[in-house]
């Protein structure tokens, strides 16, 4: 029982530096693969046909939806360990915001984004490196659309700010402002709604298809990082002000919810057709 418990404080502590978790990722992944090309699709199905479990065991998965939380999966190895920088942007809501600073020697999700897409796009490398630069792009995409993997108050990306989310203080009692971006907030909408469905039939507009697939990954943090700015932080009972530390444990409820879920939601959403974009351009035609 000892064990049993400090695995699952364990795992919450790993939760709070995810983004959107599993269930996010995957609907990144499976919204992008409607509006993939046909040439960007049979590439993507020959880059996955070995793929490799992090352990280097074949892991069966032939889909992005499949492979979108691999990242996420080997977080725990040492060379995971190693990249956890690269899975958010931290921008300075409170201070000046230096990329120099916030992404040291190309240390972030933008950066290595664009890494990844270099080494996707490269015929020369190797199919093995070709594979994880694909997984790393799906997963990194849906990162940067979490508006706290975009943005943070001198709390770690309010992996400092203390919350009760509808009473809930999660398994160690340590719950976060992070975390319920990352989990809670979708998963209490999904679960009110009917599941993963509600999402994935609402279709994507021709408007939105195309006001989506404007701009590029650092236009899109940006848009990230002003949900933070004027939603994420704002919208918490407590005073908005940067000379004034988020203290105590906040108290979030049916309020919240309410106004931050429709956008969680549009950010996947968005996520999701931006992801295809990229792949069409790296791979297609």
């Amino acid at each position: 029982m000892r064990v049993l418990a400090t695995l699952l404080v364990l795992s919450a502590h790993v939760q709070s530096a995810l983004a959107w978790g599993p269930e996010g990722h995957r609907l990144i992944g499976e919204i992008a693969d409607r509006h993939l090309d046909r040439q960007t699709r049979s590439k993507v199905s020959e880059l996955l046909r070995d793929d490799r479990l992090a352990d280097g065991r074949r892991s069966g998965r032939q889909t992005l939806a499949e492979v979108a939380n691999w990242p996420d999966e080997i977080r725990d190895t040492g060379r995971g360990r190693k990249l956890s920088p690269m899975h958010y942007d931290e921008i300075p809501l409170c201070n000046r915001a230096e990329y120099s600073n916030y992404c040291r020697v190309g240390r972030c999700a933008t950066a290595y984004l664009a890494r990844q897409l270099g080494t996707l796009s490269d015929p020369s490398s190797s199919l093995q490196r070709r594979n994880r630069a694909l997984k790393w792009v799906v997963h990194l995409v849906g990162d940067i659309h979490q508006p706290l993997h975009a943005a943070g108050r001198n709390d770690r990306g309010g992996n400092a700010v203390e919350v009760a989310f509808f009473g809930d203080r999660g398994v160690d009692g340590r719950l976060n402002l992070h975390a319920v971006w990352d989990f809670y907030l979708l998963r209490r909408w999904l679960s009110e709604r009917g599941g993963e469905k509600v999402v994935l039939s609402v279709p994507v507009s021709a408007g939105e298809l195309a006001d989506w697939r404007r701009g590029s990954p650092s236009d899109w943090i940006g848009e990230s990082h002003a949900i933070a700015r004027d939603l994420v932080y704002p919208a918490l009972p407590v005073p908005n002000s940067c000379s004034q530390p988020i203290t105590g444990v906040i108290a979030i409820g049916q309020t919240y919810l309410e106004r931050a879920a429709p956008i969680a939601v549009g950010q996947i959403r968005k996520a999701g057709v931006r992801l295809a974009q990229l792949l069409n351009e790296t791979l297609g035609p």
